[in-house]
């Protein structure tokens, strides 16, 4: 008699291989999403000793943290997701990675303001190339129900990199000065640039979809703007994408000038109770909206502007009270309920397309946000701060940064507002 027993076994573990595959490859994409945010963050606890280096303001500070980076990641991602949407995406996501990271290495070799301005304006070259891809990766390993959980995954990547490029930045700073932090946070992404370049296969077009059939980019425009879902969404996105990078970039400063903390102590609280909060909070957020909203798709705007519009108040407080164990409490909660709405986000955008736009809808939605949150929030801020500085002295940051509370609350509306089509224009991209 034959056992099949063995034939058995055999056939499960090939069952499983493709979801333990696809999860792999879910994982090591987060992983190259976390050290994208490392190495635009690690400049923001940094801004400090870059400052007084070179002797800027806030307001060149907060040119080189926000549109220094952001110019050509917003001129270059919609062409390049483009490209994503035909070509092989493991191959852009791997060469991109790469190249921003060699381009992190020589921001700790710059020897004046424009040469820090060139490699960070090469860092968001290279930036540009690496999510839009990532994500219609995903969104071919996971069906429309799973979609908002494994974008929830893959955004904690977002605060894990914020928590890595805090503390490595504020450490490495402390005891070998702001250059040697720069060289730390790029070297390991070139090695694993090659993992993903090895390890990965390229996965199939539209396999969790019926169908799938490219279209041109001006169908695929016309399109994404009917879709009323995705251009409500859009701008809420701008709105709560301003206070993160707002708060991603003076966090730490207001640390130093308010709460007087050194560059270690800046790493320790602004890394763990920024970072590791909204990577909980975005976990938190993915998970929570996969279960809910499998019997409406309502749930997937509900439950961030619930959280979004909670953020707010918690937020105003952290800037405004004077007990420091209070404000740490409150930048604990404000980053938890701010982080929870970005998988949810990130998924409409993929959820609302068809799986031809799926990489331009991506790249639309997070550029475009990118672009207004990080090209404008610590530029908003440092023009605040240098306006407020004669009247309030330290305390300047701490009342320009409550704009970050504002929009947070008008992006919750926002995302109240777009649930009203979510479902009819799911309906259409299927």
């Amino acid at each position: 008699m034959v056992d099949l027993a063995p034939q058995a076994a055999i056939q499960a573990d090939a069952a499983a291989r493709p979801s333990a595959r696809r999860y792999y490859v879910l994982g090591l994409l987060t992983v190259v999403y976390a050290l994208n945010f490392l190495d635009r963050t690690i400049f923001n606890v940094l801004i400090e000793p870059i400052k007084k280096e070179f002797a800027l303001s806030d307001t060149t500070m907060g040119l080189l943290a926000g549109f220094g980076f952001v110019l050509f990641y917003s001129l270059l991602g919609i062409p390049i997701a483009r490209v994503a949407d035909r070509l092989n995406r493991r191959n852009i996501v791997a060469i991109a990675f790469a190249f921003w990271s060699a381009m992190t290495f020589l921001c700790g070799m710059a020897q004046s303001v424009a040469s820090l301005a060139l490699a960070r304006i090469g860092v968001g070259i290279g930036e540009s190339a690496g999510t839009p891809a990532s994500q219609s990766m995903v969104a071919d390993l996971f069906n429309k129900n799973e979609r908002p959980r494994a974008l929830g995954v893959y955004a904690i990547g977002t605060y894990l990199g914020v928590f890595l490029g805090y503390f490595i930045g504020g450490w490495v700073n402390q005891h070998y000065g702001w250059r040697m932090a720069f060289f730390a946070a790029g070297l390991p992404g070139i090695a694993l640039a090659a993992v993903l370049w090895l390890t990965v296969s390229e996965p199939k077009r539209g396999a969790m979809a019926e169908t799938f059939t490219p279209e041109p980019i001006g169908p695929t425009l016309q399109f994404l703007a009917s879709q009323k879902t995705f251009v409500i969404v859009l701008i809420g996105f701008c709105l709560t994408t301003y206070t993160n990078y707002a708060t991603a970039a003076w966090i730490p400063p207001f640390l130093a000038r308010v709460h007087h903390l050194s560059s270690a102590e800046i790493g320790t609280y602004a890394g763990t109770f920024k970072g590791l909060c909204g990577m909980a909070g975005t976990l938190a957020g993915g998970f929570a909206v996969a279960h809910i909203s499998r019997r409406d798709d309502r749930w997937k705007l509900w439950a961030p502007a619930v959280t979004s519009g909670l953020a707010g108040p918690v937020f105003a407080v952290c800037m405004l009270t004077p007990d420091f164990a209070t404000m740490v409490a409150a930048l604990a909660l404000a980053s938890f309920l701010v982080g929870f709405h970005l998988g949810p986000i990130f998924a409409i955008a993929q959820t609302v397309a068809r799986p031809s736009m799926r990489a331009l809808a991506s790249a639309i939605i997070l550029l475009t946000a990118t672009c207004f949150g990080q090209g404008v929030g610590p530029l908003a801020v440092g023009m605040i701060n240098d306006a407020l500085k004669n009247d309030y002295g330290a305390n300047a940051v701490r009342y320009s940064l409550l704009s970050a509370a504002v929009t947070t609350t008008l992006g919750a509306l926002l995302f109240v507002w777009a649930a009203q089509s979510i479902r009819g224009d799911i309906k259409r991209a299927m």
